[in-house]
């Protein structure tokens, strides 16, 4: 038999308690909530897609302890559950259409560098230039500065793939929040500033422009959970922040 479970309070919030029941069930009880079920594109202003994956796209998109899906639903500003191997995501058309865009992104650099078209007709991505001999030092090892930058700051980062050798590379910062972006952009400044002051002692200290169409923003103190110590980064991501719903 079944039981009927009531939940209350608003909107988001209803919906993201309703996913992750169903993702419980549906752990439990593979195909309840998901058989016959594929991809869905909703045609309202607040509703729920669905996006199905693959099993490995489902673990690389999941990441441990869920801290990839979480990172994704923090930048876009979509609630975002996965119910057995099909993505929901839920929100305004927006939200939704950035969670999608985040997603397939995420899943694309599983096969190489990502190159994101338009990139100046999007309101969400703050471009910052990092010189090519500091790239190593932005991003740390297997990638493990880069991600603590992301759990600090709630945005989605990734070198835009272009090809060929050059003397800048933009790091793309991805977040429907403002404040979040211009917080990451000063990290990475100020990280770029440290490894040309270390390599370049008495000489200059710059370093090419950057910011959201730009927009520079100013910089802030050196942190030093950004250091470039050996970490395991198999799974992508690493943290244990779940504030999808708490917006």
């Amino acid at each position: 038999g079944t039981e009927k479970l009531a939940i209350f309070g608003p909107k988001r919030g209803r919906r993201g308690a309703e996913l992750k029941v169903m993702s419980a069930v549906e752990t439990k009880n593979p195909g309840h909530f998901t058989t016959n079920q594929g991809k869905y594109l909703c045609d309202l202003d607040w509703g729920t897609d669905q996006y199905p994956l693959t099993d490995s796209e489902l673990s690389y998109a999941l990441g441990k302890d869920g801290v990839t899906r979480r990172k994704l639903a923090r930048a876009s500003g979509c609630v975002m559950e996965y119910v057995g191997h099909i993505a929901y995501l839920a929100g305004n058309r927006v939200e939704r259409m950035r969670a999608r865009d985040y997603l397939k992104w995420l899943l694309k650099q599983r096969n190489g560098p990502v190159r994101v078209d338009e990139l100046q007709d999007r309101d969400d991505v703050t471009i910052v230039r990092v010189p090519a001999e500091c790239i190593g030092y932005v991003t740390g090892n297997r990638g493990s500065v880069l991600r603590q930058i992301e759990e600090d700051t709630g945005t989605f980062c990734f070198i835009e793939g272009g090809g060929g050798q050059r003397e800048e590379e933009q790091l793309l910062v991805f977040s429907h929040d403002r404040p979040g972006r211009d917080q990451a952009e000063r990290i990475v400044r100020q990280l770029v500033e440290e490894k040309l002051s270390e390599g370049q002692r008495g000489g200059p200290r710059g370093f090419g422009g950057g910011g959201d169409h730009g927009h520079h923003g100013g910089r802030g103190g050196y942190d030093d959970r950004y250091d470039r110590g050996p970490r395991d980064d198999r799974d992508y991501d690493r943290g244990h922040r779940d504030r999808d719903y708490d917006r």
